[in-house]
């Protein structure tokens, strides 16, 4: 992705896809961090809302789903999809969050998932065998991340680790084989990034 997409990405917070004042999701983030002062169960955003009256359960799921929706939209594999696509495409794919320093990929392991940062910042690298570790890329929303391990049988090339605390989307590759293999448009753009990956791979790997 050039830098000048990246530069035109704009990660939204769920409250942008809420129907609530400034003023009311202001004090469900004051209560949010009073919470874990108090070293109470930690409560999302979206469950001290639908406790104190002001959305309901079918609110907060929608607002989940236009937010997964426009992540899904300004990563570059599906941007070409139609908003009833991104609609179904959505539902295939769950959240995770993963704390920094975290290591949520690992080399050689088969973990068949594709990822897409929401938010964050990760890096891409290689062990060696003899234990030396060589750095691939740095990774930013909202690329997505864990493509090449689609054409390895879901087993991992490179290791990948949080830089700072970081939301993922994720979903199985069994789950997205249309989308690569029957979208045209989808196929088109993922093969783009495997390829400019690969070969920007091999150029760090030949160097000495």
């Amino acid at each position: 992705m050039s830098n000048i997409d990246k530069m035109n990405y704009e990660a939204k917070r769920i409250g942008e896809f809420l129907a609530c004042s400034k003023g009311t999701l202001q004090n469900a983030v004051k209560k949010q961090g009073q919470l874990l002062k108090q070293k109470k169960p930690f409560k999302t955003i979206g469950q001290i809302l639908i406790e104190n009256g002001d959305i309901s359960k079918d609110d907060w799921e929608t607002a989940i789903r236009k937010q997964r929706i426009h992540r899904l939209r300004s990563c570059p594999v599906f941007a070409s999809l139609s908003d009833t696509e991104l609609s179904a495409l959505s539902s295939r794919f769950s959240e995770v969050t993963v704390d920094i320093g975290e290591q949520f990929i690992t080399q050689d392991m088969p973990e068949p998932t594709l990822y897409i940062l929401a938010s964050g910042k990760v890096e891409v690298y290689r062990t060696e065998m003899n234990g030396t570790r060589t750095h691939i890329a740095y990774v930013e929303p909202p690329e997505p991340i864990g493509e090449m391990g689609y054409f390895s049988g879901g087993v991992r090339t490179a290791s990948v680790r949080a830089l700072t605390t970081s939301t993922l989307l994720c979903a199985h590759y069994k789950d997205l084989t249309h989308y690569f293999e029957h979208v045209p448009r989808v196929a088109h753009e993922f093969m783009r990034i495997v390829e400019a990956r690969r070969q920007a791979t091999e150029e760090i790997l030949k160097k000495p």
